[in-house]
């Protein structure tokens, strides 16, 4: 068997385990490997942040391109409807942020659920919870801690893309008693945040979220496959290796 021949069967595998798994989960199954116990965390803070009355607060990043991370402004967009229900709007004391005024529509629109004939009337709303502190990384942070301050937040969650200012938000929720969860940003924030948030997620971590956040079948299908097929790859290099020395490959 080719090389090639092999990545066709690895991707047929795939393909097939994907379709298979996905069935088996609709039925109420759940795959338990793959728990952090940083989101549960997170998801009970803000529940408690709600019980004291005290606000929930999300950042969605301070951009949704960047060329050394292309794709957290639309992950942060990701997570939003698994963190966010209608209930939080109602409620009153779920806050968006954003250093962007493109990630500040489109959170808009997934917040509100609403967007017909290329216009969204709900974007004319006062009471919406999507603000735009600033439209530049410095001066989304000199919008942002004020607000930290004035209204406490319970709950803070990071996503998306940002800098090393992420620290001093960090700093202002804690000071006031909240809660502090981090999840991708550039490597310098991640390093910057790795000593004073406890629930912070790197890595591999990150692009679980959504999945975590709404845990569909399709979601713990992937899981599954993956590590499936991770070790499938590295039996397969150990075969390979042993073949090799063998002098058989």
């Amino acid at each position: 068997m080719t090389w090639t021949q092999i990545g066709w069967t690895i991707i047929a595998l795939s393909a097939v385990l994907l379709v298979g798994f996905s069935l088996f989960f609709r039925h109420r199954y759940r795959y338990q490997v793959r728990n952090i116990p940083a989101v549960k965390q997170l998801e009970d803070q803000r529940v408690i942040a709600v019980e004291r009355g005290m606000g929930r607060q999300v950042v969605l990043g301070e951009g949704l391109w960047t060329h050394a991370y292309p794709g957290l402004g639309l992950h942060a967009l990701a997570i939003l409807p698994g963190i966010v229900s209608p209930e939080d709007s109602v409620e009153g004391g779920q806050v968006i942020s954003t250093g962007s005024g493109v990630l500040a529509l489109f959170a808009s629109q997934i917040v509100q659920g609403c967007y017909q004939d290329g216009f969204s009337p709900s974007l004319q709303d006062r009471m919406q919870s999507v603000s735009l502190p600033g439209p530049t990384p410095l001066a989304f942070t000199a919008g942002l801690l004020p607000d930290l301050s004035a209204k406490p937040p319970g709950s803070l969650a990071l996503f998306g893309s940002f800098g090393l200012s992420a620290p001093l938000w960090a700093e202002a929720a804690q000071i006031n008693g909240g809660h502090v969860f981090a999840a991708a940003g550039s490597v310098t924030a991640q390093a910057a945040l790795f000593l004073n948030v406890r629930d912070l997620l790197i890595g591999e971590e990150v692009f679980m979220l959504p999945g975590l956040m709404e845990p569909t079948a399709l979601n713990q299908a992937g899981w599954l496959t993956e590590d499936i097929l991770r070790v499938a790859l590295m039996a397969l290099l150990i075969v390979a290796v042993i073949l090799k020395v063998a002098g058989r490959l």
